[in-house]
């Protein structure tokens, strides 16, 4: 049993004002007990733990082996030439980052296509996860087709220079799984790695990347055992041209009629949803996770939040590996979210209940599958975040704001004081508890440093292969019709 004492409660986070003095009381990884405080915990504010609803967690940022920032389409080609990492250090070191700016639960969508060697990666990651202590949603990534590419893969390998054609085919081409090999693996890896703080989820990696026997099979089993489903959906303005000329019927309708959007469906990103395909989602109660920051910049668009206000679809929020100032810092992205989904002249604005919504409710049921979340009463989930309220109103006077408002102005990863998850102190003084994190970041480091020579000598293929894709985006060849399946 631990106890929290704090100045400011937010209980109930955008429907309550914060309570003045309480004390928090956790036990059996449940909050056993709120009680007025008698001053203990002056100078703090508690709230429910943050739910990363979408996060690739890599440890490693992109920029450090060359993937800069720009369109998504050919920054992805980039994502190849990361170097051998050990998985859970990798795992480590992100979940680490996160816990410290507040997170308590995270969405990892595992990016990996060696199968060979998913289930081995998906133990590690999860050790990972119990070791930092957060709750873990492991979504086992599908696919069969569209690896390079939105088009076929051995088409789009004719295009790039005669001299790159075998590096491309055998580094990055693995022959796919059957859907019922898929499946299989699935079930393997939820034996292996479910638990109290992990679930499995299905993972197609992005639904143009799945053939439709694939996604139908997904849909089955999903519907089959309740297993949630999370992928990404219309990101960018290339894949609504490509949807809109593969399915002219409707890509969110197609992806409806095979089960995929669903109550257990996590879109991510959605910036480029129509409100016809935001009815559909709406009408089935999936949900979008946006990235505010990492869609600012991959220059993907601004999700289109204020209709699904409008419609009534729930979403959620994500930090997508690719926070604002590469540090993870979660609520410097509620923040980014804040600011950008709420201006002054939309008819459904973000409020501060939407917001908490998201990061609370919305996104622990879709990572955990679990509803419920985010309050801070008796018998909820001991996950609480602790912000050192002094330092965020340093020079506010007292009782002229809400401090909800100075949470949602100043609020950064370097407030958080302590975080609990079920009950378990992850978080200690601004340090996590349950690793040693920088000495993994120095590991982490060195192992991606010592692959240099490795990647300075991929580097030349990488941006000849980037030059093609510009190219077969460029002149369209993407909108070519319906998918051969």
């Amino acid at each position: 049993m631990s106890e929290i004492a704090v100045e400011y409660l937010l209980a109930r986070p955008g429907r309550e004002p914060p309570q003045r003095g309480a004390t928090i009381t956790l036990a059996d990884g449940k909050v056993a007990a709120v009680a007025a405080g008698h001053g203990e915990g002056r100078g703090l504010l508690a709230m429910p733990a943050l739910c990363d609803a979408h996060d690739h967690v890599r440890g490693l940022h992109h920029l450090a082996f060359g993937a800069r920032d720009q369109n998504f389409e050919l920054w992805r080609a980039a994502l190849y030439a990361q170097p051998a990492i050990d998985p859970y250090l990798n795992a480590a070191l992100a979940f680490g980052r996160l816990a410290q700016a507040g997170v308590g639960t995270v969405m990892h969508v595992y990016s990996s296509i060696r199968v060979d060697r998913l289930a081995q990666d998906a133990e590690a990651i999860a050790r990972a996860a119990r070791d930092v202590g957060v709750r873990l949603g492991f979504v086992v990534p599908l696919r069969d087709q569209q690896t390079i590419g939105y088009g076929p893969d051995e088409e789009l390998l004719g295009l790039h220079e005669p001299q790159d054609r075998e590096f491309i085919r055998q580094t990055w081409l693995y022959p796919f799984p059957s859907p019922a090999t898929y499946m299989d693996l699935v079930a393997d890896v939820a034996r292996r790695i479910e638990g109290p703080t992990v679930s499995v989820q299905y993972g197609p990696n992005s639904p143009q990347a799945c053939s439709d026997a694939l996604l139908a099979a997904i849909g089955q089993a999903s519907e089959r055992d309740g297993r949630r489903i999370t992928t990404h959906l219309l990101e960018t303005s290339i894949q609504r041209e490509w949807a809109d000329a593969a399915y002219p019927g409707g890509f969110v309708r197609h992806l409806a009629d095979l089960g995929i959007v669903c109550p257990r469906f996590t879109g991510a990103h959605g910036i480029w949803l129509r409100p016809d395909d935001i009815a559909i989602m709406a009408g089935r109660q999936a949900q979008i996770a946006v990235n505010a920051s990492s869609n600012l910049r991959l220059r993907s668009g601004i999700a289109p939040v204020a209709e699904y206000i409008r419609q009534g679809m729930p979403f959620s929020f994500g930090v997508d590996s690719f926070s604002i100032d590469d540090d993870e810092d979660a609520l410097r992205e509620m923040r980014v979210a804040n600011w950008l989904f709420s201006p002054h002249d939309t008819d459904a604005p973000l409020t501060a209940e939407l917001l908490f919504r998201g990061w609370h409710r919305n996104g622990f049921l879709a990572v955990t599958g679990q509803d419920g979340y985010g309050d801070v009463v008796p018998g909820a989930p001991g996950d609480v975040v602790v912000l050192d309220y002094d330092a965020m109103a340093f020079d506010v006077i007292e009782d002229m704001i809400d401090p909800t408002e100075v949470l949602l102005t100043r609020a950064c990863a370097r407030h958080v004081r302590s975080v609990h998850v079920a009950g378990r102190e992850i978080v200690r003084d601004g340090r996590v508890t349950g690793i040693d994190l920088p000495a993994v970041e120095r590991e982490v480091i060195a192992q991606a440093r010592a692959s240099g020579a490795r990647m300075r000598e991929l580097k030349p293929v990488l941006d000849r292969s980037q030059a093609t894709l510009k190219r077969f985006y460029g002149e369209g060849l993407h909108r070519r019709g319906p998918p051969a399946q």
